[in-house]
């Protein structure tokens, strides 16, 4: 999270984003590992999840698993699905 810091040292303030879609790398599977890996790390600090749903969203079994996950450590109402 080195961008935080720098960002908050220059004054600059807002949501911190994870687009998982450019986070967590679509081709390379060993890159795809170890973003998945680090996933709960990131769910245990985010404080909302917003969902923008397609009928391919769950194809994917990480991002079951994502889900799964964030509403383990969080409310149901926490969670945005954007159809």
């Amino acid at each position: 999270f080195f961008g935080l810091d720098l960002c908050s040292f220059f004054g600059q303030k807002g949501p911190i984003v994870f687009l998982d879609k450019t986070c967590i790398h679509q081709e390379d599977k060993v890159l795809q590992r170890k973003g998945i890996e680090k996933l709960g790390a990131f769910l245990c600090h985010s404080e909302r999840m917003v969902i923008l749903y397609t009928d391919f969203y769950l194809r994917k079994l990480w991002t079951v698993y994502e889900v799964a996950s964030f509403l383990a450590l969080h409310p149901l109402d926490q969670v945005t699905v954007i159809p």
